[in-house]
């Protein structure tokens, strides 16, 4: 037997190829939920959908979605400012948007209105998800048409101009708005005509599906003291029921589903004084916010309305969520500590989550952006010195939800 003898060592294992490492993270449902769970945007999922059929059906499951929207709400990306005396709204990104990302938005959602005929009046009424449902006139104001366009979904950024409105209800637009449903793709939009005489109201909703206009509802009431008047263009949609600010102290609310209309009485020290000082604002799971602005002072309440009925509510319903003083928030903004004096609101999030202020800073009025939970303030858009018309701002959001890529059955996954 020799002096010295070589141990002999297994074969080392071979190394794992690049393949071999990417099918341990494709094929784990577990390590692929933690991966998409930590994605930071809906665009950034809908990328990583598109690595593989297993990484797709993953993303687009409805009970992770869910979850994935509690953490991530939808993003601002901009806003469209419109009014009396600007014949095209304009859009703007948010100040914080990526280079790459707000030339892309200004190409789609600033390009809505670029199809119109030269000098025609155009105006915003709604935006949702992409979609922004606007109408437009002949210089003389004849001629209005409704038209909606899907900025987001749509490569071509076609305008679909809608059917005309029957015409009993076409000569004055009170609202017309988006579906809130997002899972509803069959109804294109809705019509709301309210008319009041002392202190009986009479609402109808009228809905355009499948090209066609039809009566959804019709709704009386008597209510206990007259409306004194019922202020168009911040009428909401919420939950399947239309609220409408009215002069008097209550909101009109139509419930779709049953036709049955009342009034909802605001809280204590709230009314409508002009426009700006009470929005109201969509909320998740039957929840309504509105908005209401005094002087200096900014107020946010909310109450549930999913066990209303059409009977006078009693006080003590409202929770008030939130008190902001414009002048202390907005203080970074001004060289003088006087001002800004007051502040009107032109725009909403939904949940309350932040606002536009229309406010005296500098002596010129500006749109200033209020983010409530951080209170983070900053100017985004200043007013034309010559318009002293109102003007409204409408939120531009992320779609929700994502439009994910269809992949091909047999397609193999993208490891880059």
């Amino acid at each position: 037997m020799a002096a010295s003898e070589t141990t002999k060592q297994p074969p080392p294992e071979p190394e794992e190829d690049g393949t071999a490492a990417w099918n341990k993270v494709l094929g784990n449902d577990d390590l692929v939920g933690e991966i998409l769970d930590r994605v930071d945007s809906p665009t950034t999922l809908v990328r990583a959908a598109a690595v593989s059929k297993r990484w797709l059906c993953r993303a687009s499951d409805g009970a992770f979605l869910r979850r994935y929207r509690a953490r991530h709400p939808p993003r601002l990306l901009g806003f469209y400012v419109a009014g009396d005396r600007m014949y095209r709204p304009e859009f703007v990104p948010m100040p914080d948007t990526e280079m790459e990302l707000a030339a892309a938005l200004r190409r789609r959602a600033g390009s809505v209105f670029d199809a119109l005929p030269e000098f025609f009046d155009s105006t915003v009424w709604d935006t949702r998800n992409g979609r922004v449902l606007f109408s437009f006139a002949d210089p003389h104001g004849h001629h209005r048409q409704l038209a909606v366009r899907d900025t987001m979904r749509d490569p071509a950024g076609a305008m679909a101009e809608l059917p005309p409105l029957p015409p009993t209800l076409g000569e004055c637009l009170h609202a017309v708005l988006l579906p809130d449903a997002e899972d509803d793709d069959a109804t294109t939009c809705y019509h709301v005509d309210v008319h009041h005489v002392g202190r009986s109201v009479f609402a109808e909703v009228t809905v355009l599906r499948s090209g066609a206009w039809t009566v959804l509802c019709s709704a009386k009431a008597n209510l206990a003291t007259p409306p004194g008047g019922i202020i168009p263009k911040v009428t909401l949609l919420a939950g399947g029921k239309v609220y409408m600010v009215t002069v008097a102290a209550y909101i009109i609310c139509v419930d779709l589903a049953t036709a049955n209309l009342f009034a909802i009485d605001l809280p204590e020290g709230v009314t409508y004084e002009h426009f700006g000082t009470l929005v109201p604002c969509r909320g998740d799971d039957s929840v309504l916010y509105i908005f209401h602005a005094k002087g200096d002072k900014l107020s946010v309440w909310l109450r549930r309305m999913d066990n209303d009925n059409d009977q006078q509510l009693v006080a003590g319903e409202w929770v008030l969520r939130d008190t902001v003083s414009v002048k202390e928030t907005c203080r970074h903004l001004v060289d003088h500590p006087s001002e800004p004096a007051s502040a009107r609101v032109v725009g909403v999030g939904d949940n309350a989550e932040f606002v536009f202020l229309e406010t005296l800073v500098f002596n010129s009025y500006f749109i200033v952006y209020l983010h409530l939970g951080s209170r983070k303030a900053e100017k985004v858009y200043r007013k034309d010195p010559e318009n002293d018309e109102i003007i409204r701002v409408h939120p531009f959001t992320t779609v929700w939800p994502p439009v994910f890529p269809a992949l091909d059955s047999d397609e193999e996954p993208r490891h880059g």
